[in-house]
């Protein structure tokens, strides 16, 4: 027992160890504890992280709620090199049965973590009862004028339907990604014995976006009062031609004793009180509606990205001043209404001054008033390559406005960024050698003999020995002049081909750059491996183009290597400009260079290469 002490010890220290900072959370919380069977509640859930990005939750089954999205909204910030993402996603809840109602656990997963939050208990309770106008009373004004009916819901009518559901969209055609608003009403004249569960329709060519809330109301049909539920989502298309909003579901429980007026103020507390009353379940379903998405018009702009809708765009700097070679936050932000989540980022103009790199997306979502409305930002890090008054110049940005029909070309303002000289001159190193010696003078001179006697002349004993020497071993010395006379030539061509060398040795010049990196990382010093793969993955580029890499930027050597290596595929330039931005990233940003990510860029580096020295060749 003793001797598994140090073992179990061990063991115990690790599992009690905690980690020292949580890479992924998410909490859950509803607007309210109790709510009432005929109103909604709002849930937030709030992913968070140390990434540029994080994944979108994944809600259970909700037996005892509709659900429906109700917009997001997300914030990014970059604090000595330190990325910190915070997404809160909003739903809106619908309750269909009374009591306590549990919304379960809520998970996110990132592809390495996962995170989930606690169980919440929500309360539902009866509608509560409006007083009755006392008598006489003066006629009262309704809240809302009574929607019109449609004609498919007065046509359901006609034909006696007590019970009835219908999809109607605002518009027939549409371009791609211009807002269509489909509206799907539950209608209904008999009491249910609990809110309906709606499942939503299917989609060909469309995405969609949840317009909450529910809307309801009444109105009258050829005589018959009906008490209905409406359900708005915003459609966008995805490409020209034909599009299809497949059919809607509703299943309602009807009582089979429906005596009980679904008008009465109490007809909740009537209803419930029916305790023995049996019901059936029944399903309604909408017709399949049809669309035609018509392509939009020849000639846009250079700058056009598929933008559909009304848009503003800006750009800003996160700080006024700077230093050489450290990193600025620069952010493009695209408001307006459309499909905020197909827009991508503009065109970034040409920097000469700047390293640049994109690092990240941020999306704020509204629905009000039923129409997708919010924004866009896009963040870059710009890296001055000198000091100096520096300008970015303004970026553009196109859109389709489609009640216009026409396209616009938008444009931010140019931002100015004063620079200031970086880090510490280079001290200076001084090769004077001061002051020279007093000149050398002879001070005199002698020969001084050793012996007087001459000795035997050894060169003849010299001779003959060599001469007595095996055949094999004459030919030696022509062995060492004819090696010499190749190392020669070979040094000789090699500074004539100095490009060539480079070439062949790129690859074991980085794989022991890698190995010194994976040393550095297990001692600590994780700056000092990015610095190193930095380095060794510009200079790799360096040596097979033959061209320093470095001083380009990265779109400029994307065509160099494109240029110099024609068979490179788009998939290798892609893994090239992920690398580069990755090592790029953290090298001028030591906080985001931890331990684990280190590991990862050398381990990227490494497969990347394998993959290069098949492609360029």
């Amino acid at each position: 027992m003793r001797k598994n002490l140090p073992v179990l010890l061990a063991l115990a220290a690790l599992l009690c160890a905690a980690p020292a900072r949580a890479l992924l959370t998410v909490t859950a919380g509803t607007d309210r504890d109790t709510v009432q069977i005929d109103d909604n509640l709002y849930l937030t859930v709030t992913v968070s992280g140390d990434s540029a990005s994080v994944p979108e939750p994944k809600l259970p089954n909700m037996q005892n709620f509709n659900v429906y999205s109700s917009g997001r909204s997300q914030s990014i910030s970059i604090i000595n090199g330190k990325i910190t993402t915070s997404v809160s996603f909003t739903y809106m809840l619908t309750p269909r049965f009374l009591g306590a109602q549990t919304i379960p656990s809520i998970s996110v997963f990132n592809g390495r973590e996962k995170a989930v939050t606690s169980e919440l208990t929500v309360t539902v309770v009866k509608a509560a009862q409006q007083p009755k106008p006392q008598q006489p009373a003066a006629p009262r004004q309704p809240a809302a004028r009574p929607q019109r009916p449609s004609p498919a819901a007065r046509t359901a009518a006609v034909k006696g339907e007590r019970i009835f559901l219908k999809a109607e969209t605002d518009r027939k055609s549409a371009y791609p990604g211009e807002q269509i608003n489909i509206s799907i009403k539950f209608y209904t004249s008999v009491p249910l014995s609990s809110n309906p569960q709606y499942m939503p329709p299917s989609f060909k060519n469309l995405i969609s976006e949840d317009l909450p809330p529910v809307r309801n109301g009444e109105t009258e049909i050829n005589g018959t009062r009906y008490a209905y539920s409406e359900i708005k989502a915003a459609l966008f298309a995805l490409a020209p031609g034909p599009a299809q909003v497949g059919p809607a579901t509703v299943i309602a429980q009807v009582p089979a004793q429906d005596q009980i007026d679904p008008f009465d103020p109490n007809f909740f507390q009537k209803f419930m009180a029916m305790s023995g009353a049996q019901g059936r379940s029944m399903e309604f379903t909408t017709d399949l509606v049809k669309l035609d998405i018509k392509p939009l018009p020849a000639g846009a702009p250079a700058s056009f990205g598929g933008a559909v809708g009304d848009y503003t765009v800006t750009a800003a700097a996160d700080r006024p001043d700077a230093r050489a070679g450290e990193a600025v936050n620069f952010s493009v932000t695209v408001s307006g209404s459309g499909n905020l989540k197909a827009v991508i980022a503009p065109k970034f103009p040409d920097l000469p001054d700047f390293k640049v790199f994109d690092t990240m997306s941020s999306l704020d979502v509204r629905k009000d008033n039923d129409v997708i409305t919010g924004k866009k930002t896009f963040t870059y890090i710009l890296v001055p390559r000198s000091e100096g008054r520096k300008t970015v110049p303004p970026v553009r940005f196109s859109y389709f406005d489609p009640r216009a029909g026409e396209y616009r070309e938008l444009q931010t303002e140019p931002v100015t960024l004063t620079v200031e000289k970086g880090g510490q001159a280079a001290k200076s190193v001084n090769f004077n050698p001061g002051n020279s010696g007093a000149p050398v003078r002879a001070s005199g001179s002698d020969i001084a003999y050793v012996s007087d006697r001459t000795g035997r002349d050894s060169l003849p004993l010299l001779s003959g020995a060599v001469l007595s020497l095996p055949w094999w071993v004459h030919t030696g010395p022509l062995a060492l002049l004819t090696l010499s006379f190749w190392l020669a030539r070979f040094n000789r061509f090699k500074l004539a081909n100095p490009l060539l060398f480079r070439f062949r040795q790129a690859r074991s010049e980085a794989s022991r750059d890698i190995d010194e990196a994976e040393a550095l990382i297990k001692a600590g010093k994780t700056n000092e491996a990015v610095a190193l793969l930095y380095d060794s993955f510009l200079d790799y580029l360096s040596d097979k183009c033959g061209l320093k890499v470095s001083a380009l930027t990265m779109k400029k050597a994307g065509e160099l290597i494109k240029s110099r290596f024609p068979k490179a595929t788009e998939r290798s330039l892609g893994e090239i400009r992920e690398l580069w931005e990755a090592l790029e990233l953290r090298h001028y940003s030591p906080g985001t260079a931890g331990r684990e990510g280190a590991g990862d860029l050398a381990k990227k580096y490494s497969l990347l290469l394998e993959f290069l020295e098949k492609e360029l060749r």
